[in-house]
């Protein structure tokens, strides 16, 4: 074989080779572009309200559950002028404790508000003000109502929170999502407790008798509102509360602003 003839097929072979690389070379770039980008993790969008607010009640389920999971607080401050009042929310009510953190976070709602109703030896309630102003705010976040949770379950023993309701129209018993209320009540013995099995036709099991013969509290509100926590500290300053003066709608001569922030 000549080098002319030898050179020749160098060449040739050279070409060829020359041809074929830079094409699978891109081939398996691009393969190696698509398996970093189809494993690449992405990136958890937090849950945001509807545009248009919760609207109604299925909507304001899904959404806050779905927003409790992301945030699993539990434990409130309620500054007051009286004192400072620490709330610790219930597990086993989860879609009032999410709608009471979501107020909270994203709106500041109670910010403002005031210990509206305040009945002596019963409850002193939050949660709304005679300002225009709070509802607007009510309409922004939406017209909705909570389903129960936990009712046959949750007492209002001394020192419980549970959810304001409206009992006209609301035989299942659905929250206001914006009030609540601190319970106070007394202690009873059998022969009361008896007595309000009468009269309000209800019927205690033996853990409640228990309870409100040793902590006291409201049993003719069980199952009828939703308990959603306990005061942990601060009844106190619950009890100089309950004892302001009201007109005889129970609203307090002198405002009663309070400020919720979630606890650290």
């Amino acid at each position: 074989m000549s080098i002319r003839t030898s050179i020749s097929i160098s060449f040739i072979l050279f070409s060829l080779l020359a041809c074929s690389g830079p094409s699978s070379g891109d081939k398996s770039s691009k393969q190696h572009s698509q398996e970093k980008s189809s494993s690449a993790p992405s990136v958890k969008q937090k849950k945001k309200a509807p545009a248009k607010g919760l609207e109604s009640d299925s909507i304001a389920r899904t959404f806050l559950l779905e927003y409790g999971a992301e945030n699993p607080e539990r434990s409130l401050l309620v500054e007051t002028d009286f004192g400072t009042i620490e709330i610790l929310l219930n597990e086993n009510t989860p879609l009032h404790r999410a709608n009471m953190i979501y107020l909270i976070k994203e709106y500041q709602y109670f910010n403002g508000t005031w210990f509206h109703r305040v009945s002596p030896g019963h409850v002193i309630q939050a949660g709304n003000n005679d300002e225009l102003s709070l509802q607007s705010l009510r309409k922004k976040i939406g017209s909705y109502e909570l389903s129960p949770e936990a009712i046959n379950q949750n007492y209002h023993v001394y020192g419980s929170v549970a959810m304001a309701r409206d009992y006209k129209g609301n035989p299942d018993k659905k929250s206001d999502p914006f009030e609540f209320y601190i319970t106070l009540g007394q202690k009873y013995s059998d022969g009361q407790l008896n007595a309000m099995e009468e009269e309000y036709g209800i019927q205690l099991n033996d853990e409640q008798r228990r309870l409100y013969k040793e902590q006291g509290g409201s049993p003719h509100l069980d199952q009828e509102h939703t308990v959603i926590g306990k005061v942990v500290s601060g009844m106190s300053t619950v009890e100089k509360i309950a004892k302001v003066k009201t007109d005889k709608g129970e609203w307090p001569l002198k405002n009663i602003p309070i400020k919720i922030k979630i606890k650290k």
